[in-house]
């Protein structure tokens, strides 16, 4: 309950919004040897991509497109890019708390990429695939209130069980008979507990 009532109160959503672009090959390999080999070679610009694409030359010009709402080091926090395994597509993710604001950083990282990318490469081989765009069923990443939620429950329940434990075992109180003889002091007597319905019968007795 207080993990979902800090989820709604507290916590920002986030937004999250992709645009893809993909390393395409160049039109001057016709032999299918030499197509093998660009494909491979596009492969391995992939990883160099992704450093440019969150480097200060592209995120500027990010900025500049946005009126200088956000800075370099900004959109650097705020841009995610990511690959599959011996896949020329990259995946240029923004989160904001605002979805079109998420997709409008996404789509400019892309558009900025592709133009610097000839000038920095001396390779114009960088084609957009998709852009971000925010729709009415765009629902936010984070917080998830569900997990959240679950997670409190569950160490709400290790928590009560610990400090359960933690009384139990640093309590210095007598309970049983046998606590007394662990430290080998005799004991002169015990008070026994009466039946729970001799004491009604006696409350009873008593009250005649």
């Amino acid at each position: 309950m207080t993990a979902s009532l800090v989820v709604y109160l507290w916590m920002t959503p986030m937004f999250a919004m992709n645009a893809q672009v993909i390393v395409s090959q160049m039109e001057t390999s016709q032999n299918a040897v030499s197509q093998n080999a660009e494909v491979q070679a596009n492969l391995q610009l992939v990883n160099t991509y992704r450093v440019l694409i969150t480097s200060p030359r592209v995120l500027d010009q990010v900025s500049k497109e946005m009126d200088g709402a956000y800075t370099s080091a900004e959109l650097a926090e705020k841009i995610t890019v990511s690959t599959e395994q011996d896949s020329q597509v990259i995946n240029i993710t923004a989160e904001d708390k605002n979805a079109d604001t998420a997709a409008e950083i996404s789509n400019q990282a892309a558009l900025a990429f592709q133009k610097i990318t000839p000038k920095v490469m001396k390779v114009d081989n960088i084609n957009i695939l998709s852009v971000a765009q925010p729709t009415k069923a765009t629902t936010p990443v984070s917080p998830k209130p569900g997990l959240i939620g679950l997670v409190g429950l569950f160490g709400g329940m290790l928590l009560g069980i610990i400090i359960a434990f933690m009384r139990n075992l640093l309590s210095n109180k007598f309970k049983e008979e046998k606590d007394i003889e662990t430290l080998g002091v005799p004991m002169l007597g015990a008070i026994g507990k009466l039946p729970e319905y001799q004491s009604k019968d006696a409350r009873k007795g008593r009250k005649k």
